[in-house]
């Protein structure tokens, strides 16, 4: 399932990101009130997004979250552990070849792209989710 905020340009990311998946995912771009996001996480087996409130949300829902993050601060914008234990899992990948970062940007050099967040490698993402999961890697 793939979330969005209303729009064109998120709705062009939803579209490419379904035209380059293997599997079928199914697009509620647009679709989602808060509380409709909010149930929806809370019945996911992982949450794969940026630092933003979905993500939040998600944490909060106890459910597993892999949170990208860029010129922000997992340190201080990173997922809370909600709840007593067993607390669920977060993991947070970022990258160790900015210098820069966390910076505070929108944007290197004014572009309103991160490079530190675009450039993270997918299969870094890809390992982190399926560790959360406990699924062997496909050979």
């Amino acid at each position: 399932m793939l979330t969005a905020a209303p729009g064109e340009t998120e709705a062009k990311i939803i579209e490419d990101i379904l035209k380059h998946s293997e599997g079928q995912g199914i697009s509620l771009a647009g679709e989602l009130s808060l509380k409709e996001l909010a149930a929806l996480s809370a019945k996911a087996k992982i949450f794969i997004g940026v630092d933003s409130a979905p993500m939040h949300i998600a944490a909060a829902m106890d459910t597993p979250v892999v949170a990208l993050f860029g010129p922000s601060g997992e340190r201080h914008w990173g997922p809370w552990p909600n709840g007593l234990p067993p607390i669920s899992p977060h993991r947070v990948v970022s990258s160790n070849h900015h210098p820069c970062r966390p910076c505070g940007l929108d944007g290197c050099g004014g572009g309103k792209v991160s490079d530190c967040l675009v450039q993270l490698p997918p299969n870094r993402v890809i390992e982190t989710a399926r560790t959360l999961l406990n699924i062997e890697a496909v050979v």
